[in-house]
């Protein structure tokens, strides 16, 4: 901004008189800028309208188009407590029995509780290994095994004794079932995360130390599930254990490969990091042949740990600028430690990777013979676990099982089956609620209140909108209103500028004919005739009457009120001859609307297509305000220049003064001097 000093030997207020002899100019740059701000305005008012007219045009004009906006049935229970039903377009009309046997349910394990020795309730948490729990007697090995099975998924659950009730129920999670342990109740909750029969879960020890340790932690159930499962392994005969023994190579052996996959890809990765920090590196100490490993780069690590330590305190008698240089080498061995500590995350993920390579490598090493010689030895020890734990009787008393079980249905005598409580039937969904022995009746029937609420919300949607568009067209005037300047603004309190520029905003569509155009089509389409059969119909023989000219209220004088309407008071008292008309002869009301639909959407696609001034969906020409906008915006910015350019003129004309004062001011006082 350029800063002006004027008036020092005229004594003139050169600013407002410059000010006032380029105001004519400036009331053209402002009456520009007024124009695009009530443009601007008006852009904004119609991206409104044109929202809620585009949302009725693709919602509910459009779907009253089709016969399914108008197939409504709806099914009765004769006791509502047993089941709910809802009834698709489909749905067979008639009374039909229904029985509900069973409700679907999820598989659940409430665990008994875990005591101490003297009986009393035990104070475990998540982090107390398992060897630490009352009961739990592990071997030398300390393995304990475990598989849960959901569905047709088998997973292995691998512990130790050191491993924790938090590991435990981690690997239950993994699994695929809800598993969680009360600190409070000292107890084990497992569940099947959906209901239904499939999606059960059976827990079971593949080895002796596993069914000691769901003994100890109160979840060793013999439930039918279970002991499915242990009957399937210890009646299994040579034929089942070679093809269980095929599969399990097969599946170890992919997951063998994959994780070889894994790891080269983890070595690659930052094999790569790795040479970029040493071809990025500028630090001498930092030698890449001496930081190979772990070991070395941790023995690196404790040298630069020490001398970091070192420059931690200032020595007797240190000056500021020694201590300035110390605190200087202190930072740089953090960042040097920092390095070394991301060098060392990169050599521990590769040393990490190799070895999970190497170990699975001598997996599939001679076709995979360490796996088959691993899963054969395994599935011997659960065929002679499960012999033995279908004979034992050490299992978990005080525990609480609910098996899986899908819902059961009778519908017309007719038995079905669904996971959940929820069925699908001839188009129609009904939803068990309670076990019972009563059969209920089900009446499926048109949904007269379902049409009629169909036409409702149809015109209630379309005077929302005909009565908003008659608002703003018939606005109140706003002449002698335009947008405030900055400096106008100054001069009023902000409840006057609300005020103002309210007034201005109410008024900005008031008689604009992109406005009448889409209304009025509105308006044409609504009051047509339509042939339906031999008869021409109009929404009055439907009872659906505007108010008339002199009785509806302003602004909404195209309205369509329904005759009978409860929630209409204008019309509530008269005779519901649409709800008769429904009734009576659902097919010609289901016709007349389709027909007015119809013509309503076309009338309104023809007013919002596209065209030179206007984008498709537009009921408004937002091209050629875009156009009128930025125009707006060229001749402001010329108009500016203007401005500036004759204030320059008149800012030369009064330096000039000014200067050729001070030359006369001079001159005479050198007169004076003279003249002593």
């Amino acid at each position: 901004m350029t800063i002006r000093i004027t008036g020092m030997n005229s004594g003139l207020d050169t600013e407002s008189i410059i000010t006032e002899l380029v105001s004519a100019q400036s009331a053209k740059k402002n009456s520009l800028v007024k124009a695009q701000t009530k443009l601007s305005w008006k852009m904004d008012a119609w991206k409104t309208l044109n929202s809620k007219i585009y949302s009725f045009y693709t919602g509910t004009v459009s779907n009253l188009r089709f016969s399914a906006a108008y197939a409504k049935k709806k099914t009765t229970v004769s006791n509502s407590a047993v089941a709910s039903v809802i009834a698709g377009a489909n749905a067979t009309d008639g009374v039909q029995t229904l029985k509900v046997n069973k409700l679907a349910k999820s598989g659940y394990l409430t665990g008994a509780e875990l005591k101490k020795a003297n009986g009393s309730l035990a104070s475990y948490t998540s982090a107390t290994k398992l060897k630490d729990i009352e009961g739990m007697q592990l071997d030398a090995e300390g393995k304990i095994s475990l598989t849960l099975k959901t569905g047709d998924k088998s997973t292995d659950i691998n512990l130790s004794g050191d491993s924790t009730i938090a590991d435990l129920t981690k690997q239950l999670k993994d699994a695929g079932v809800s598993a969680s342990f009360d600190e409070n109740y000292q107890r084990f909750f497992i569940s099947s995360t959906t209901t239904g029969k499939n999606a059960d879960f059976s827990l079971t020890a593949n080895n002796q130390n596993g069914f000691k340790a769901l003994s100890a932690m109160g979840i060793n159930v013999l439930d039918d599930v279970t002991k499915s499962e242990y009957t399937r392994f210890a009646n299994m005969s040579d034929s089942d254990k070679a093809a269980y023994i095929d599969e399990q190579v097969q599946t170890k052996t992919e997951a063998a490969n994959a994780a070889i996959t894994a790891a080269e890809k983890t070595i690659t990765d930052n094999q790569k990091l790795y040479d970029e920090f040493f071809e990025k590196n500028v630090d001498p100490d930092f030698v890449k042949s001496e930081l190979q490993t772990s070991e070395q780069i941790a023995k690196f690590k404790e040298t630069l740990t020490a001398h970091r330590d070192s420059l931690k305190e200032a020595p007797e008698g240190e000056t500021d600028e020694e201590k300035t240089a110390r605190e200087e080498k202190l930072k740089e061995a953090e960042a040097r430690l920092k390095s070394v500590d991301t060098l060392a995350g990169y050599v521990s993920k590769m040393e990490a990777a190799q070895q999970t390579k190497a170990d699975n490598e001598a997996l599939v090493a001679d076709d995979s013979a360490a796996i088959r010689d691993q899963v054969t030895q395994d599935v011997e020890q659960r065929i002679t676990m499960a012999q033995a734990a279908l004979a034992s009787s050490d299992y978990s008393a005080k525990a609480t099982r609910i098996q899986g079980q899908d819902a059961e249905i009778e519908l017309n005598n007719a038995t079905f089956t669904s996971a959940t409580n929820s069925f699908t039937i001839n188009d129609m969904t009904i939803t068990a609620l309670v076990e019972s022995q009563e059969t209920v009746t089900l009446t499926t029937s048109n949904d007269y209140d379902g049409i009629y609420d169909t036409i409702k919300q149809f015109i209630k949607g379309y005077n929302e909108l005909i009565n908003e568009m008659d608002k703003l067209y018939n606005a109140d005037s706003s002449k002698g209103y335009e947008p405030l300047t900055s400096d106008e603004k100054k001069e009023m309190s902000d409840s006057e500028i609300e005020d103002w520029e309210k007034k201005i905003k109410e008024s900005l569509l008031r008689r604009d004919s992109s406005l009448n155009d889409i209304s009025s089509a509105m308006e044409e389409a609504m009051g047509a005739g339509f042939t339906v059969g031999d008869k021409t119909y109009y929404l009055s023989d439907f009872g659906i009457n505007t108010l008339g000219y002199f009785t509806a209220a302003e602004n909404e004088k195209h309205a369509y009120h329904i005759n009978g309407d409860k929630d209409d008071s204008a019309t509530a008292g008269k005779t519901d001859s649409l709800k008769t008309m429904i009734t009576n002869d659902p097919q010609t009301v289901v016709d007349f609307f389709q027909q007015l639909s119809n013509s309503l959407y076309t009338k309104m696609t023809e007013k919002m297509s596209a065209n030179s001034m206007r984008s498709i969906y537009k009921a408004y020409n937002d091209k050629q305000m875009k156009q009128e906008y930025d125009e707006y915006t060229s001749d402001i910015a010329e108009q500016e220049e203007k401005l500036t350019a004759l204030q320059d003129k008149w800012y030369q004309k009064f330096s000039a003064m000014e200067t050729a004062l001070a030359k006369l001011s001079s001159k005479t006082s050198a007169i004076a001097g003279l003249l002593g």
